[in-house]
């Protein structure tokens, strides 16, 4: 990831942002996609389990898979507003021995970053320009399962991106949204020994969860 990507982020994912997106959370749960991907991953089995969630927003995937019965996790998050909002929830619901929250770009601490049973990124990939390195870096990682949530590759997702992108740039933040082609997404996910076993959409997210 870009260094203009990552300040971008940072201007994006702003504290305000991070409580009004926990908020919603504590009230309504995980989003659909979100939920879908966590349902898949269940009928894999997580008891004892551990996890890396990488982008790991306002914690939704964490809480769920600790609480489903995954030992322990790390969270990995570029934004430093959301990873000070996360650790203070998790203070208050007793779940922060259990994970290990990482500030920063994934893929410039991918080598100190250990291997885990579950690898999630949950609209992660849109988030950086160079999927080839978050992918690669990210699958190889996985023990077990590999889970993501990304923009479907297709006319009426690329139609849309312009206008994403427009609110970033109107509020002068220089965070950009990627739209990248599946096939080159799964061919490097099936180069690292990983099979796709659930696949589901919805009109602009695609689910997939890979195992070895």
């Amino acid at each position: 990831m870009g260094c203009c990507q990552c300040q971008g982020i940072e201007n994006m994912f702003d504290k305000k942002a991070a409580k009004r997106q926990l908020k919603r959370y504590l009230k309504k749960g995980p989003s659909k996609t979100t939920g879908m991907l966590l349902d898949a991953i269940h009928k894999k089995g997580v008891q004892g389990l551990n996890f890396l969630d990488i982008g790991g927003g306002i914690g939704a995937i964490q809480y769920d898979l600790i609480k489903a019965g995954a030992s322990n996790g790390t969270s990995i998050e570029a934004s430093s507003a959301y990873i000070d909002v996360v650790k203070e929830e998790t203070l208050q619901n007793g779940l922060a021995e259990r994970v290990n929250f990482k500030q920063g770009d994934f893929t410039t601490t991918a080598t100190d970053v250990d291997s885990a049973d579950i690898v999630t990124l949950d609209k992660v990939i849109c988030c950086y320009d160079d999927m080839s390195e978050l992918v690669g870096l990210s699958s190889k990682l996985a023990r077990k399962i590999y889970a993501v949530i990304y923009p479907r590759d297709v006319w009426w997702t690329k139609l849309a991106l312009p206008m994403m992108n427009f609110y970033p740039r109107l509020k002068g933040s220089s965070f950009r949204v990627f739209i990248h082609p599946t096939k080159k997404v799964e061919k490097i996910i099936f180069g690292n020994g990983l099979k796709r076993n659930y696949y589901a959409t919805t009109l602009f997210w695609q689910v997939a969860i890979f195992t070895r």
